[in-house]
């Protein structure tokens, strides 16, 4: 096998030591925790680098009138995403984890190259969702995309050299978080050049830079799949890691076969540009929950995400349960609720689920996600970029008040996310384990904390965030 590299067209490499960090912070067991917004300001710094592609390729496609309705659904949340990662990563956002604006000036320079850049690739992207047959805006994002590319990496790596201790990351460790984290750049980045292909706007230079980066892929997943010794890569540390690696093998082999197939004829039907960037979200998708295996996989790490959440929900998500107009829909479903028993309950219950399963033809889960308050849930939600992936708040008897999304049952008062919250008398806040949540898709915590009326401090009801554990590591 031969030396895995990211050298490509710009000779752009992404710095290792900014995945090695998102490690390397993870404290040990039983030290004291301090919410400083470390792990946040790391992890969304290197998320930017694949952002900077999915731009670049929903551009593409929206432009091409490829699946345009996607296309611009893609295009307006990566931007978004990249510009309140930066903005956050700039100034301090404490909903994207990071309580403070940054002091650094070197990291301040480095925030404002990648500005620079990206104000005006922020600026075509809009156009483009106002107007898809502005070809000028298309040509002034992909002339910037190499460029944005090198200054998040500029980025991420000062970010991670002034908020990690990289002596506390093995050197094994980093090298494998680094191409995995580097994958989910590759994958964005070829189906980015494969939409070129398709408007029969690609070179000879783009198709040689795919198939560089189609080998690299290739090289990099079986290297992880089996180890690779040489360059200091162990095999898979637990079976939970084996299969998402299998399965992760298998998905990319077909996508592959298609890509070359595309890059060896020198064109794209319009149809199969979609395909593969459907196929790339799929396996970044799937590459951000292997890099959260691999944190939680390393020894006594096991628990590292507990003391930042706790101290997260504490301090900021906490916030959220104080709206009043969530404050008042609690009381009032309080009142409404006060003469039901344990039967009512579960009649309830079983009402939601069999919604849920499409069994029944009610309308009490999509009543409740209409309502005012389960907008607005959904709102903070999505200014989160990702980090909260659901909420939903429950009244005094543990049944769903408002919620971002379509919870599996109706009914938490038996679950300890309102046993330890409301049932303990408000005195504590509760976090879950790590778990595979099958509605997300992703790995995720959950941080459960009582509601107290702001007016009364009368306790009301209790509030549950699934947290992409990712975003602490």
């Amino acid at each position: 096998m031969k030396q895995l590299t990211t050298t490509r067209r710009s000779g752009s490499t992404i710095a290792m030591t900014a995945i090695a960090a998102i490690f390397a912070l993870a404290a040990p067991l039983g030290a004291q925790a301090e919410f400083d917004g470390s792990k946040a300001r790391v992890n969304l710094s290197t998320k930017l680098r694949a952002l900077s592609q999915t731009v670049a390729g929903a551009s593409c496609r929206l432009n091409a009138g490829f699946d345009a309705p996607t296309a611009i659904a893609d295009l307006t949340k990566a931007a978004r995403d990249f510009d309140e990662i930066l903005a956050g990563l700039e100034a301090g956002n404490p909903v994207l984890g990071i309580p403070s604006a940054e002091q650094a000036p070197k990291t301040l320079r480095a925030l404002k190259g990648v500005s620079t850049l990206w104000d005006p690739v922020k600026m075509a992207s809009e156009n483009l969702v106002a107007d898809a047959s502005a070809a000028s805006d298309l040509d002034s994002i992909i002339a910037k995309k190499d460029e944005l590319l090198e200054t998040t990496e500029v980025l991420a790596a000062e970010i991670a050299g002034q908020y990690s201790n990289p002596q506390e990351l093995l050197q094994s460790d980093a090298i494998t978080l680094n191409i995995a984290s580097r994958q989910k750049m590759l994958i964005e980045r070829i189906a980015s050049d494969l939409c070129r292909v398709a408007t029969g706007k690609a070179d000879d230079t783009i198709l040689a830079a795919m198939k560089a980066d189609i080998n690299i892929f290739n090289q990099s997943l079986i290297a992880l799949r089996d180890g690779y010794a040489d360059a200091g890569i162990y095999p898979p540390p637990n079976e939970s890691i084996k299969v998402l690696l299998e399965d992760l093998v298998s998905k990319w082999t077909g996508i592959k076969l298609q890509i070359e197939l595309f890059v060896s004829a020198g064109a794209v039907s319009p149809e199969a540009s979609i395909k593969v960037a459907e196929m790339s979200k799929s396996v970044t998708h799937d590459m951000n929950n292997l890099i959260t295996l691999y944190m939680l996989a390393a020894p006594g790490q096991e628990s590292v995400y507990r003391p930042q959440l706790a101290a997260y929900a504490e301090q900021e998500l906490s916030k959220w349960g104080k709206n009043p107009e969530l404050v008042a829909a609690i009381k009032a479903q309080n009142e409404r609720h006060a003469g039901l028993s344990l039967d009512d309950i579960d009649v309830l219950d079983k009402e939601w689920r069999a919604e849920a399963k499409g069994e029944a033809t009610g309308d009490l889960i999509s009543s409740t996600l209409a309502l005012p308050e389960s907008i607005w849930l959904r709102d903070q939600q999505a200014a989160t970029a990702g980090f909260v992936t659901e909420v939903f708040v429950m009244d005094n008897k543990g049944l769903n008040v408002a919620q971002s999304d379509q919870t599996s049952d109706y009914w938490q008062g038996d679950e300890d996310k309102w046993l330890e919250t409301y049932a303990s008398g408000g005195k504590s806040i509760h976090i879950s384990e790590v778990e595979y949540d099958d509605s997300t898709g992703t790995y995720q915590s959950q941080a459960s904390l009582p509601i107290f009326d702001p007016a009364s401090g009368e306790l009301i009801g209790a509030i549950t965030f699934g947290i992409n554990i990712q975003s602490l590591m």
